[in-house]
């Protein structure tokens, strides 16, 4: 019989200590998930994204966030059923509603870059500076306006919309991209004052991004041609919100890359290549996101022996089956395989 905590925990968590088998703990861990947890994760992905709102793929991302929340809570689970001591879990509930809150924030940060970064501005501000306020209605959607107008009801919808017929609002608007406090108090009241009224959160974050032209784009990145992987450079694309999604789509890739099997990711990396033909490889340690050894790492070679292949890279597919002590046939089925796992989870950056 497992060993109780000494610790405070959740009392729906207790039975999960005294399962002595790996199957009947794996039972009751599937119970408290899809009853317990479940609706909390669902309820905040919905809440916190609108998916069906930004793309019509809304369904599918969705799922993709669910179960990157599901297998974190798996994971801090697991340790309490191993070590409850150190790893107590005193609500259930609410740590799958905060692992759910991080994992949409970094969805939104991956996705949209331009307006998760208005939003944080307009955030910060509302709950900082005196005067504004930010609050939850009866209907617990997030409103902002005056301290003053906490009590009154919002605004209709579509009342921010008749913004950009007043040519000087929509300048005071404009220094919104200055990000200088002062100004951004300026031009927040402004708005305020235009609308006369509290106004929904989200609404506001969005007609705003839509008055500074903020319109993120998702990265095209593995080509539709069967031996390439497509990238975008920063001298096609000079505009800085690019540079930013360029280093978020490879962060996110990288990760992608290393729960590949070996011989995928291989084939991948080793022939990887933009759109004319170039290699490309070199973009993961020149910004920053890994270094040439974590690369050979990567592809379970010595750092000196991959050091010796760098400048042949990308590498066509013959070299790489003897690399791998595969037939080309195999390497390209490899190639394939991989880069349809990466179509899938890399949804909404293709």
């Amino acid at each position: 019989m497992a060993k109780q905590s000494s610790a405070k925990i959740d009392t729906l968590l207790e039975p999960l200590l005294l399962e002595a088998s790996d199957e009947q703990a794996d039972e009751l861990l599937l119970r408290l998930i899809t009853v317990h947890a479940e609706p909390v994760i669902k309820g905040i992905i919905r809440y916190k994204l609108h998916l069906s709102s930004y793309q019509s793929d809304g369904r599918a991302e969705s799922d993709d966030i669910y179960q990157e929340v599901v297998v974190q809570l798996l994971a801090e689970l697991h340790q309490l059923r191993k070590r409850p001591d150190e790893h107590p879990i005193t609500d259930m509930r609410g740590m799958a509603a905060v692992i759910a809150h991080r994992t949409c924030s970094r969805w939104m940060r991956r996705q949209f870059p331009e307006r998760h970064a208005l939003k944080n501005r307009l955030q910060y501000l509302l709950t900082r500076q005196r005067g504004f306020a930010l609050w939850q209605d009866e209907d617990r959607k997030m409103v902002a306006g005056f301290a003053v107008w906490q009590e009154q009801k919002k605004a209709s919808a579509g009342r921010l919309a008749g913004m950009s017929d007043d040519d000087a609002l929509v300048a005071q608007i404009r220094r919104l991209k200055s990000g200088r406090p002062q100004e951004l108090g300026e031009a927040l009241a402004a708005i305020f004052n235009h609308v006369g009224s509290p106004v929904e959160f989200d609404e506001l974050v969005s007609d705003l991004a839509a008055l500074l032209g903020i319109r993120d784009q998702p990265i095209e990145s593995i080509d539709e041609n069967e031996d390439a992987v497509a990238f975008r450079t920063a001298a096609a694309e000079p505009d800085p919100a690019w540079q930013v999604e360029k280093r978020i789509f490879l962060q996110r890739l990288w990760e992608e890359l290393q729960q590949l099997p070996l011989n995928q990711r291989a084939a991948l990396l080793l022939n990887l290549k933009d759109a004319d033909g170039r290699g490309c490889i070199a973009l993961f340690p020149a910004t920053g996101i890994v270094t040439v050894r974590q690369l050979a790492d990567a592809l379970e070679m010595k750092a000196d022996s991959f050091a010796e292949l760098w400048n042949e890279l990308p590498l066509e597919d013959a070299r790489i089956a003897e690399l791998l002590g595969l037939t080309r046939q195999q390497v390209i089925n490899a190639r394939k395989s991989g880069r349809e796992r990466l179509r899938r989870r890399l949804k909404g950056f293709i």
